[in-house]
């Protein structure tokens, strides 16, 4: 022994002792690799679900938060329904679109900078020559859109006030529509057919990337009304409001919503037979979907840890019988109860926190993979990853307790007579 480590063991005898078990607990898995492999494996198993699982939920979120701050800062969207709400047959028959009226109600609105409305045009056919593109959104829409989402083009123009009241048979297309109908050709002044009606293009959107999935690019934007005639009774519009600064958003929201059932003449018990949904109502819909993704990574990984858990009991267990003499000689030593009990702890902490260690360097390398070979954004979370290894550590402190104490309670005499 060095005079170092005489000097440690005489002023810090625990610490000393603590190192003394880590060093038997890993020699005691470099001796028996395949025994405190297995008997870890749950370990490995449940900390690996907790460190690749957080990995991909966190980098879903944050993809999704960008996502939607993508959408426009400070969007009030007005649809029928809220996401993800749970109607019944007669609640859904109640549910209504906008009218012209209410639009025009909503933009008078003193909180309201612009108002989007919106009617989605259920096109089948869209093509240039011989070209077509499928699974586009076709909306008819006015000039307001370009302000409500900050949307603008990348060439040519946007929709003019004009073109809304003329109907003008004008398109502004997003990337994914020219990519498919004009490749290596500038669009702009070139004609698209949408249903057999015929549209110039006049701009091209700037490129927006993907909203769950689903691309923002492959957009069509034309005049409302310029597809079906227009009827102010009858329209079924949605809208996306703006309001004059962020800081107003709540209180625009309570005007909107305040407008609307006056308008609907709807009794103050009568539920809205709309719904007015912003930023913060998509995030904490996002926030719940993986919040039960969360709960059951826990259930996953707590049956691997309570696995490994009973694992390295086991073996601490025949440990304690293997080494009864040693503990005997301790003992005679001097040894008290208590090193006894940390020495076997820490031992059991040793096993598990090897596995926790192995655990987290294989769930890493899977959130890697995730993140550069699929269309899912992983990132590695520290606090997630500490959580995990204290967690490795709290199982083999716990399933070290048994065994432990019973080192610790042996008679020494008894122990130096076994065989």
């Amino acid at each position: 022994m060095s005079r170092f480590t005489r000097r440690v063991a005489t002023r810090w005898p625990v610490l000393f002792s603590m190192r003394e078990a880590v060093g038997m607990g890993l020699g005691a898995i470099r001796a028996y690799k395949m025994r405190a492999g297995l008997t870890i494996l749950g370990v490995v198993m449940g900390i690996m679900t907790v460190t690749g699982m957080s990995s991909i939920v966190a980098g879903l979120n944050a993809n999704m938060a960008k996502q939607i701050e993508s959408l426009g800062s400070s969007v009030l969207l007005i649809r029928p329904f809220q996401p993800g709400e749970n109607l019944s047959e007669e609640e859904w028959r109640r549910r209504k679109g906008l009218t012209f009226a209410e639009v025009e109600a909503i933009a008078a609105l003193p909180l309201v900078r612009a108002v989007s409305p919106m009617e989605l045009v259920r096109a089948e056919m869209i093509k240039h020559g011989n070209q077509r593109v499928k699974d586009t959104t076709t909306l008819g829409t006015t000039e307001a859109y370009e302000t409500v989402h900050d949307a603008f083009v990348e060439r040519g123009r946007f929709l003019s006030a004009t073109d809304v009241e003329r109907g003008a048979p004008v398109a502004v297309v997003g990337t994914d529509v020219v990519d498919a109908l004009f490749p290596n050709v500038d669009p702009v002044d070139k004609d698209i057919t949408i249903d057999g009606r015929r549209f110039r293009v006049i701009g091209v959107m700037e490129r927006k990337g993907k909203f769950l999935f689903n691309s923002r690019d492959n957009i069509i934007l034309i005049p409302l009304g310029s597809m079906q005639k227009r009827d102010g009774r009858f329209n079924f519009l949605v809208a996306d409001v703006k309001p004059v600064s962020a800081a107003m958003l709540d209180r625009t929201v309570d005007q909107v919503r305040e407008m609307l059932r006056r308008k609907r003449k709807l009794r103050f018990l009568d539920k809205d037979t709309f719904a007015v949904v912003t930023q913060d109502t998509l995030t904490d819909l996002y926030t719940q979907i993986t919040g039960g993704i969360y709960m059951v990574m826990i259930a996953i990984s707590s049956i691997g840890l309570v696995v490994g858990g009973v694992g390295v009991m086991n073996i601490m267990l025949v440990s304690v019988t293997e080494r009864t003499r040693e503990i005997g000689v301790r003992k005679a030593l001097g040894a008290k109860k208590r090193d006894i009990l940390w020495q076997f702890l820490t031992e059991a902490m040793t096993l598990t926190g090897a596995g926790g260690l192995l655990g987290i360097a294989v769930g890493g390398g899977i959130a890697w993979l995730v993140d550069k070979f699929s269309p899912f954004p992983a990132v590695i979370q520290p606090g997630w990853v500490i959580v995990a290894f204290v967690t490795a550590l709290s199982v083999g402190l716990f399933f070290g307790l048994w065994p432990a104490a019973k080192a610790a309670r042996l008679d020494p005499i008894e122990a130096l007579r076994y065989e």
